[in-house]
């Protein structure tokens, strides 16, 4: 019984560590878009942070709500990894692939809208959706690398 529970508790690790690594990626890329479209690095992270500074945060420049936002959206990614382990868990390559991106899409706009419309209206009102949406997407793609290469090593055999 112990043993079933220290594997279990390992592969929800592997999941939040899948997550954390996804949303850096995701978010190298979202920065990335951000200065080639002439954009703040800063402003997505700020906006995440306008759910504990309020909706001043939500500016283009650096500073603690930056980190704060960083922050926040790492330790969501993290428990949304962790969340996703009961669904992905055990699928083969490919199956793991395709049900993380849609795990990332189905989750994003419904978190959002559940979620961020009452608690961040800031970044409710502001965020570029269609952005996000590829940044999600990207989420899905490395999370399924991640998760994949976390739980099955190199050679991705189960």
């Amino acid at each position: 019984m112990r043993g079933e529970h220290v594997k279990h508790s390992h592969v929800y690790r592997n999941g939040a560590v899948a997550g954390v690594i996804a949303d850096t990626v995701m978010s190298m890329a979202m920065m990335t878009i951000a200065i080639l479209r002439g954009d703040s690095v800063w402003a997505l992270p700020n906006l995440i942070a306008a759910m504990w500074f309020g909706p001043g945060a939500g500016t283009g420049t650096l500073g603690l709500p930056t980190i704060a936002g960083f922050a926040t959206h790492e330790a969501t990614s993290a428990l949304m990894g962790a969340i996703a382990v009961p669904i992905v868990d055990g699928l083969p390559g490919g199956r793991l692939f395709v049900v993380s991106l849609a795990y990332a899409l189905a989750s994003y706009p419904l978190v959002f809208s559940l979620v961020l419309s009452w608690a961040n209206p800031t970044m409710y009102t502001h965020a570029p959706m269609m952005q996000m949406t590829w940044g999600h997407l990207i989420f899905g793609a490395v999370f399924a690398m991640a998760y994949l290469r976390l739980t099955r090593g190199r050679t991705g055999s189960a």
